[in-house]
């Protein structure tokens, strides 16, 4: 790896109406909560041919009740070059689990891998939230990263966590859609606001994780809002940077099963 790499990471959080399904009874369900329901008619569809026409290959994470929730998009992501990673089962708060951690994480396990074909190699906890244990279960799964975290501007090694040989690739809250949207933002002021945070990030360190909602009210799904996430897009790539999916990005960090970005032990 040079010590010269400008790397971006392009990730999706696919949240439907997953978030709310997990508080709210079925027969509740119906009828509310469309910003949910955007993502399986417009948001996802739209946000897969953005990407598709720059060329980027990005990191979808994906629960296992959205999939099979719109499983037709689910297979475009895969047509599309897109690396699918773990994202839960159905929104479900690790602090809560207790004891069942590790089935439920097995249970993740098991299915998207029986959906690609292929065992997930990343991680993102659903609702944030992660235990003392959740590092140790994934990495007996076989897992290479985790990207729950945000708590470094870099990658760094996760064996003082018991993730020996896996990576964290953090996430920054400013080059979040949700952070900004959550807020009320306008679209311009989000946008501005990505904008700094990733003109920081990427001299600082060279590294950038742009994290994307397709919902209605919190991502960049609505078409005015597309030409937001255009913008920046073009600014990432103008600033030289290489759009990695991020599996790739984590086997390239460890070295001799040490952990190195940019020449620097991490």
């Amino acid at each position: 790896m040079s010590d010269s790499m400008r790397t971006v990471i392009v990730t999706v959080n696919v949240h439907g109406v997953g978030p709310e399904a997990a508080a709210v009874a079925g027969d509740d369900l119906f009828g509310r909560f469309g910003h949910g329901r955007y993502t399986y008619y417009l948001g996802l569809a739209r946000l897969l041919d953005t990407l598709q026409d720059n060329g980027i290959a990005a990191t979808f994470f994906w629960p296992i009740c959205e999939v099979e929730r719109c499983g037709t998009l689910f297979d475009r992501c895969l047509a599309d070059g897109h690396e699918i990673a773990a994202h839960g089962n159905a929104f479900e708060d690790h602090l809560l689990l207790g004891e069942r951690e590790t089935e439920v994480l097995g249970r993740m396990h098991e299915r998207l891998t029986a959906l690609t074909g292929t065992a997930p190699r990343g991680f993102r906890a659903p609702t944030g939230t992660l235990t003392f244990n959740t590092i140790r279960c994934l990495r007996a799964l076989g897992y290479a990263y985790d990207s729950s975290s945000f708590d470094d501007d870099a990658p760094y090694s996760l064996a003082d966590d018991g993730g020996e040989g896996m990576v964290e690739l953090p996430y920054s809250e400013g080059l979040c859609d949700a952070t900004h949207f959550r807020r009320r933002f306008t679209q311009r002021r989000a946008e501005l606001a990505m904008q700094e945070e990733f003109d920081a990030l990427i001299e600082v360190e060279g590294y950038a994780c742009l994290t994307l909602h397709p919902r209605g009210d919190i991502g960049v799904g609505r078409h005015a809002r597309l030409a937001m996430l255009q913008r920046l897009l073009d600014r990432m790539r103008d600033g030289g940077v290489q759009f990695r999916r991020a599996a790739d990005l984590a086997a390239d960090i460890m070295v001799n099963g040490n952990a190195v970005w940019n020449g620097n032990p991490r």
